[in-house]
């Protein structure tokens, strides 16, 4: 059994950063959060990271999920785009210690 925790920001294109603290154990997500300088609705934002846990560390399920969350809650966000949120949460996984 394998569990390791990451945290990672990342300015954007559009400038914007985002910040992932992100804990695995298994490859699966078990805690995620996300935060920044960027705007989608405040309520929203709980579900966008609940919606990604419990996924494996694999790129295309996370931009799937992703993808979901994103039509399932009806987020708009400025200046970042939803593959920025997936480079993101990757960027915090690779740089584990044990990645």
């Amino acid at each position: 059994m394998r569990q390791s925790t990451a945290l990672k920001g990342d300015k954007v294109p559009g400038g914007k950063l985002i910040r992932v603290a992100i804990e695995e154990k298994d490859n699966i997500i078990q805690e995620i959060a996300i935060t920044g300088d960027f705007f989608y609705p405040e309520e929203a934002f709980p579900q966008f990271e609940q919606a990604l846990t419990g996924i494996k560390i694999d790129e295309e399920a996370i931009r799937e999920a992703v993808s979901f969350a994103y039509k399932r809650l009806e987020i708009v966000s400025v200046g970042i785009e939803p593959e920025d949120f997936v480079e993101a949460i990757m960027h915090a996984v690779r740089g584990r210690p044990d990645a």
